[in-house]
């Protein structure tokens, strides 16, 4: 199988079975290495009624193919989902009615935290994801394996610059947060207005001070043990749900 940049390979029971609900129109070739086994029940379903060709294969196969060894036996050849382009970022939003919150992720790294991020996103409804278009790690297969569908359900949106996207923002009614272990208020004592972007730095360095300075608020998680930080997703996850019940 031929490695090609404009199509992509998913992997994972949950993965596959979003995209086949979100896009099996995008989808080229299906592999299942049992199709007869029912926990590929509702793919095989949902194939069959798309009148996508179920092709069998090894498990091996599926790991020499996504490098992904929790690929659970089925893997899907689909198009890249159509991507918004960073000049085109506000008129998206604003036909958003879930626009609320973004979420923008400054140099993240690792591709099991990039992918939680993800599901965290689409658990509570988040508008869309902003990452770097260098420094960042790809929207590989392991990031659409952690995400569990909710790549093809969540909006990613590469940019050149944050700080730039952090004042295009602005300059459209949004209000910045950014998350540092070195902000004063904690996420709990904070009001938060709306529409809002919430800065996640990455796993190695957290914020970078310039992307910092470019946010209204900062905030920090109060940490009650003699952990001193938390991981990426968990910190991302206990912010987002702490905004959440603080805005309905």
């Amino acid at each position: 199988m031929r490695k090609d940049n404009k199509k992509i390979n998913v992997v994972g029971i949950h993965a596959v079975r979003i995209l086949l609900s979100v896009r099996p129109y995008d989808i080229y070739e299906l592999y299942i290495s049992d199709k007869n086994s029912r926990k590929y029940t509702d793919i095989v379903s949902m194939a069959k009624s798309n009148n996508i060709f179920i092709q069998k294969i090894s498990n091996e196969k599926i790991f020499d193919i996504s490098n992904v060894k929790s690929h659970q036996g089925v893997l899907a050849v689909a198009n890249k989902k159509d991507e918004i382009h960073e000049n085109d970022l506000i008129n998206f939003l604003k036909k958003r009615e879930r626009n609320k919150i973004l979420l923008i992720l400054d140099e993240v790294s690792d591709p099991r935290n990039f992918g939680a991020c993800l599901r965290i996103c689409d658990a509570y409804d988040v508008a869309a994801v902003i990452i770097k278009d260098h420094n960042s790690v790809d929207l590989n297969e392991t990031v659409r394996k952690v995400a569990a569908g909710s790549a093809e359900t969540i909006q990613i949106i590469k940019v050149k610059n944050i700080s730039r996207i952090l004042q295009k923002l602005k300059d459209n009614d949004y209000w910045i947060y950014g998350a540092s272990d070195k902000a004063n208020s904690n996420i709990n004592d904070i009001e938060f207005k709306t529409p809002l972007a919430l800065v996640i730095g990455g796993e190695s360095q957290g914020l970078r001070k310039k992307t910092l300075e470019n946010c209204d608020f900062s905030l920090k998680i109060d940490m009650k043990g003699v952990v001193e930080s938390l991981n990426m997703a968990v910190a991302t996850g206990i912010i987002i749900n702490t905004i959440y019940s603080k805005i309905k």
